[in-house]
């Protein structure tokens, strides 16, 4: 098992390391299905290529997702340990579908952006990396923080504007997310 990453307690994002084994799992069902998948839209539904480039492929596989459970709430579990002001996560489900994201050497969503934009239920976002990529991962504009793309680490950050990000390009190597989001019941 790789070693955890430190996030600075200000900066409102905590990673959790989850089996890998279940990353590989995800992928092969994306590869099952990827003529299922569809062009990465931007929040309002709309595809710019200049600002994101992926396929997409909605996260619906029951038995997957059951699976899946048991870790985004050791993630919810993780954040509310560390943030014991956020005593309401038990409260918490996941809102939307979930997105299987893939993207090729040289895709990414390159703008800046948020989780809330224009869904208001959306609170806290996750984002679970599948596959290393040494080159690739996600960048927090205002809290200065570069995440390495790391199989099996589970991010979790609030979706508002104070958590701007983007993703870093890797010109090197594909680069497998699956995200999602938690709102309230």
């Amino acid at each position: 098992m790789k070693k955890e990453i430190e996030f600075p307690y200000e900066s409102f994002i905590n990673g959790t390391l989850i089996d890998e084994t279940y990353c590989d799992k995800i992928i092969t069902h994306f590869k099952k299905n990827k003529n299922q998948a569809k062009s990465g839209k931007l929040a309002k539904g709309q595809i710019d290529t200049s600002k994101k480039v992926s396929i997409d492929l909605f996260f619906n596989d029951e038995k997957l997702v059951d699976e899946f459970k048991h870790y985004i709430q050791k993630a919810i579990n993780e954040y509310q340990a560390k943030y014991k002001e956020v005593s309401n996560l038990d409260e918490f489900q996941i809102i939307e579908w979930p997105n299987i994201q893939y993207y090729k050497k040289g895709w990414g969503f390159k703008e800046w952006h948020n989780e809330r934009d224009c869904h208001i239920n959306r609170t806290l976002v996750w984002m679970l990396y599948l596959n290393d990529v040494e080159d690739g991962g996600t960048e927090f504009k205002y809290q200065k923080i570069k995440v390495p793309a790391r199989k099996g680490l589970l991010l979790m950050w609030p979706t508002d504007f104070t958590h701007t990000h983007r993703g870093i390009v890797s010109n090197t190597k594909e680069k497998y997310i699956l995200t999602g989001w938690l709102g309230y019941r």
